[in-house]
C-alpha cells in the first residue's frame, strides 16, 4: 500500500524586545496592542512634571502603539496655578520613539502620520483665564474614550492626523534633552496645544525597517537646539537673571552633540551699545563662560556652576556670572551659545 504524508509549517512571528523613549508635557501612558506596558514615571498630579521616561516591552511585528497623553490641569477648568499671579492655561506636547533593543534600530517615531483623538478640551471659553472662580466660570468638553481604541482592528478613520510642533512652540524642558532623538521624531499634539488637555494617539508599526539615525561622526557638525526656562515666551530674561533681580545665571538646556563630544562650553554675551563719553569697550562682552561640562550633561540649572568650570566675564575681576543691567531705552540682545568640543580645555 502507498502511504501519503504531508506536513504544514506554520509561520511563527519572532518576539522582539523594544525600548520606548518618551517625553511629555506633562504625562503619558503607553499601550501595545491595547495592553498598557508602562507610563510616565512622574504622576500627572505633579506640577511641572517634566522628565523623560524609558519603557521596555516585547512584541511581534506588526504591533499597534497607543498613547494617552495628558497636560496638567488643576481641575475641570483647564487652568493651572489657580489663585496665583501666574494663573494660566497650560500647554502640552509629546514625543516618542521606539527602537529594537538588540539592533538599536528606531522602528517608530511620533509625527503627523499618527492619529489623534481629543478626550478633554478646556476651557472652551479661554477668556475665563482671569476668573476668580474658574471652576464655576470655565467650560469644558469631554468625550468618551472609545472601546478597544488601542487594538489593531479599531477603525480610526474618523480620528484626525496629529499636529507637529517645534521645540520652541512646545517650550521643551527638563528631560527632553536626555534622549538622543532621531531627526524624524517630532513633537506632536492635537491641533491646539493649550486647550486640548487629554489626547489619544495611535499608530501601527508594520515591520522593523530602520529609521535613519542622527548621530554625527567625527568631522561633522550640526546645530544644537538650545533652550532656557529663564527666558519668557516673549523672549525676555526673567528678572532673576538680571541685576534688577537676584542676578542669577540662567538655566540652559541643549540637545546632545556629535558622538565624539568630550565636553561642552556655554557662553552668554552681547554686542554692546554705543559707548558713553570716555568709555572704552573691548571685543569681549561675555557675561558667562562655563567650560569642561561633561559630555553626559545636557543642561545646567539656574545659578548653578557645578556642572563645569566657570570662567571669567568681560569685567575681568573674578570668574563668575555678570548679570546684565537695564541701561538706556530699547531692548538689548543677548546670545547664549553651546559648543560641543572633541576635547576638554586646559
Amino acid at each position: 500500500s502507498l502511504i501519503s504524508t504531508s506536513t504544514s509549517n506554520a509561520v511563527v512571528s519572532k518576539t522582539v524586545s523594544f525600548q520606548a523613549e518618551g517625553w511629555a508635557d506633562n504625562w503619558f501612558a503607553l499601550y501595545i496592542n491595547g495592553k498598557k506596558v508602562g507610563e510616565d514615571s512622574v504622576p500627572i498630579t505633579t506640577i511641572k512634571s517634566f522628565n523623560s521616561t524609558i519603557i521596555k516591552f516585547s512584541a511581534t511585528y506588526p504591533f499597534t502603539v497607543g498613547v494617552i497623553a495628558k497636560d496638567y490641569t488643576e481641575n475641570s477648568s483647564g487652568l493651572e496655578y489657580i489663585g496665583k499671579p501666574n494663573q494660566q492655561i497650560g500647554d502640552g506636547g509629546f514625543a516618542l520613539q521606539i527602537r529594537e533593543v538588540s539592533s538599536g534600530k528606531i522602528v517608530s517615531y511620533t509625527n503627523k502620520s499618527w492619529k489623534s483623538f481629543i478626550v478633554n478640551k478646556a476651557p472652551t471659553n479661554p477668556e475665563c483665564v482671569s476668573s476668580f472662580n474658574p471652576l464655576q466660570d470655565c467650560k469644558y468638553l469631554n468625550a468618551k474614550i472609545p472601546s478597544l481604541w488601542g487594538v489593531s482592528s479599531f477603525k480610526d478613520t474618523s480620528w484626525l492626523a496629529a499636529s507637529e510642533f517645534s521645540a520652541e512652540a512646545v517650550g521643551v524642558k527638563e528631560g527632553f534633552f536626555d534622549i538622543n532623538w532621531s531627526k524624524n521624531t517630532k513633537l506632536i499634539w492635537s491641533g491646539d496645544l493649550k486647550l486640548d488637555n487629554v489626547i489619544l494617539f495611535r499608530t501601527i508599526v508594520k515591520d522593523g525597517i530602520s529609521v535613519p539615525q542622527t548621530t554625527n561622526q567625527v568631522g561633522q557638525s550640526s546645530a544644537l537646539s538650545v533652550t532656557s526656562t529663564s527666558i519668557t515666551q516673549a523672549g525676555e530674561f526673567s528678572k532673576d537673571v538680571t541685576c534688577d533681580g537676584a542676578g542669577q545665571s540662567p538655566q540652559i538646556s541643549w540637545t546632545p552633540g556629535p558622538q565624539a563630544t568630550q565636553s561642552y562650553v556655554v557662553t552668554m554675551d552681547t554686542i554692546p551699545g554705543p559707548t558713553r563719553p570716555g568709555e572704552v569697550v573691548g571685543a569681549d562682552h561675555s557675561y558667562f563662560n562655563l567650560f569642561n561640562i561633561p559630555s553626559s550633561v545636557h543642561s545646567i540649572n539656574q545659578n548653578d556652576f557645578s556642572a563645569g568650570q566657570v570662567g571669567m566675564n568681560f569685567k575681568g575681576k573674578l570668574p563668575g556670572y555678570e548679570a546684565p543691567c537695564s541701561q538706556g531705552p530699547g531692548a538689548k540682545t543677548y546670545t547664549i551659545t553651546v559648543f560641543a568640543l572633541s576635547a576638554k580645555l586646559n
